[in-house]
């Protein structure tokens, strides 16, 4: 495995992992992630595929980097087709999660869907705020709760500035922060041990500060993705004129997306594939690990795996 560095047009550098030899994908993390996240499903397919893993503007070993558009994602999509440029990727098989399948979908509504050759969409409806008669955004029928959290960190952040220190924050905006983040992980898997597990590591042993789990040096970039969750971003309208292959993947017992509004994605994509995962969340890969590596990989082309 290596790690490139991909210049970007803003003239910051994304990390990005590679790994493998064959036909190029391009997988993008989710929330709070990083793209070695993806390595115990990409490993066992590097003999045969060419993995190009990029931690996203804000995330893993890319933390570091700022944003400089308003649109969080435009911004992240645009930071995606120079990593397609930078690799001279003419046709490649594209997938995300969460946060990353918000990036594809954008991704796929500035016009770069032509470079895709089939397309991996977990766990993302085509926006993610709710209306008068859509509530499968976000948290489902709980995302002004949500909302309202994220709302109050915005204020602790101008309250405290955004540039102090993680570890110069006062200890109750630290545990403000811990806690929003300990319940996006608890909400994110259906199994209970993992469950309790992720929001204890969170909370309890606060990995935050010292970034053992989740970098925190430039931990306002979080509440900026936050901050763009609450914001309309409709992606209905680029997904109707794409003709690419659509697989989605999808946890029948998610409590960060409700399932209808993932399935609407196939009145927009009639084409698409759907897999449900009947004992899984919002991450299938923690909750149902085999069956996630035997769809994966039959997504890829591999089935026999």
């Amino acid at each position: 495995m290596t790690i490139k560095e991909v210049p970007l047009r803003d003239g910051q550098i994304l990390h990005v992992r590679c790994i493998g030899r064959g036909e190029p994908v391009v997988l993008l993390h989710g929330f709070g992630s990083q793209s070695a996240h993806w390595l115990p499903n990409v490993l066992p397919l590097a003999h045969k595929y060419r993995f190009i893993l990029p931690d996203m503007r804000g995330f893993g070993l890319s933390h570091g980097l700022s944003f400089e558009r308003d649109d969080v994602f435009v911004n992240m999509a645009e930071d995606l087709k120079d990593v397609f440029d930078h690799f001279a990727l003419d046709q490649a098989i594209l997938g995300g999660i969460s946060t990353g399948t918000y990036v594809c979908l954008t991704f796929n509504q500035l016009g770069h869907f032509s470079r895709v050759s089939r397309y991996l969409n977990i766990e993302h409806p085509t926006r993610s705020c709710n209306s008068p008669g859509w509530q499968h955004g976000l948290f489902g029928h709980r995302q002004e709760h949500f909302f309202s959290r994220f709302r109050e960190l915005q204020d602790i952040a101008v309250s405290v500035g955004t540039n102090t220190p993680y570890q110069d924050l006062p200890k109750s905006a630290r545990q403000a922060f811990r806690s929003v983040f300990a319940d996006l992980f608890y909400h994110s898997v259906s199994n209970p041990v993992t469950r309790r597990l992720l929001r204890g590591l969170i909370y309890f042993g606060e990995p935050l500060q010292n970034g053992r789990f989740i970098p925190v040096h430039n931990w306002y970039v979080y509440l900026k993705v936050m901050n763009a969750f609450m914001e309309t971003h409709n992606t209905e309208p680029g997904l109707s004129n794409s003709k690419v292959p659509l697989t989605l993947f999808i946890g029948l017992r998610s409590e960060i997306y409700p399932t209808e509004g993932q399935l609407e994605i196939c009145h927009h994509s009639p084409h698409a594939k759907v897999v449900p995962f009947a004992r899984s969340g919002h991450i299938p890969m923690l909750d149902q690990p085999i069956k996630f590596q035997r769809e994966f990989a039959r997504f890829l082309g591999d089935g026999n795996l």
